[in-house]
């Protein structure tokens, strides 16, 4: 190749970027919309079923068997996430970021270190989205650490 045609192959490498950066900010500004229509559906599915569900456990649980602690947004005092206990074993954590779901198990990866183990959201206990926060799927979740418990 001359040094023509290595500059005009780098000015089409240059414009391919440039317009690939322009696609992918149109794609992040029209989703953008979306993420924060899920963060919102994330903290009223928080609020409605899952607080009220882990406030029951607590209450029907033995003394001192199920606790919880709700993670709280400092902008709006609304609920993105929530921690849980049951009896002596590793806590279980649902956190809600830019309305996608990951729920964590400290210690649950076979190991002594307590290294986190995440639920991954296409097999059980499936939750993934602000739609799968329900009583059921957070009774799921439940009974797994449950059945996975020491």
């Amino acid at each position: 190749m001359n040094a023509q045609e290595l500059a005009a192959k780098f000015s089409a490498k240059t414009a391919a970027a440039v317009a690939e950066k322009d696609r992918q900010t149109g794609i992040a500004s029209e989703n953008s919309d979306k993420r924060h229509a899920d963060v919102e559906h994330c903290k009223v599915a928080m609020e409605r079923h899952v607080l009220p569900f882990l406030a029951e456990l607590k209450q029907t649980f033995a003394a001192e068997q199920f606790s919880f602690a709700p993670q709280i947004e400092l902008n709006d005092h609304r609920p993105v996430g929530v921690s849980f206990k049951i009896g002596d074993g590793a806590p279980t954590t649902i956190t809600t970021a830019f309305g996608n779901i990951v729920v964590t198990r400290i210690g649950d990866s076979g190991t002594s270190k307590g290294v986190p183990f995440v639920y991954a959201p296409d097999v059980e206990p499936y939750i993934s989205n602000s739609g799968d926060l329900t009583r059921e799927k957070i009774a799921k979740l439940v009974e797994m650490v449950i059945d996975t418990a020491p």
